[in-house]
């Protein structure tokens, strides 16, 4: 059995800090996308942003932000670069899409299920 190397206390906390950030992901330390455009609890349900916080929003199909009203699959990104979610975490990186297929479905079909189950009727 190895002994692991302790090392400085400054790079123990050092080590500590990065473990504790890969488990948080993208959003440890700082306000979430979420939080800062004030989404209701609706819309985090469903939004990529809230489930997949290894990653930021304007990196992942399929947020709420990112569709529009002709059922766009959220690939469009423009929207990100005049965010002020964007301007404050995104470094003027930019922007690719990492994360696809777990987006938020934007087709009619299943907007109209949503709308159903929470008894609004759609024509």
């Amino acid at each position: 059995m190895r002994a692991r190397a302790v090392g400085t206390a400054p790079e123990v906390i050092e080590r500590e800090e990065l473990a504790q950030k890969e488990t948080e992901g993208f959003w440890a330390g700082k306000a979430p996308c979420w939080e800062m455009c004030h989404c209701p609890q609706m819309i985090r349900e469903e939004c990529p942003a809230t489930k997949y916080p290894s990653l930021p929003c304007w990196e992942i199909e399929g947020t709420y932000c990112k569709l529009d009203d002709y059922g766009a699959t959220g690939t469009d990104t423009s929207i990100c670069q005049v965010c002020r979610v964007y301007k404050r975490w995104g470094g003027a990186q930019p922007i690719r899409i990492k994360l696809f297929g777990k987006g938020i479905d934007a087709s009619l079909k299943s907007l109209a299920k949503m709308a159903e189950k929470e008894g609004v009727k759609v024509k």
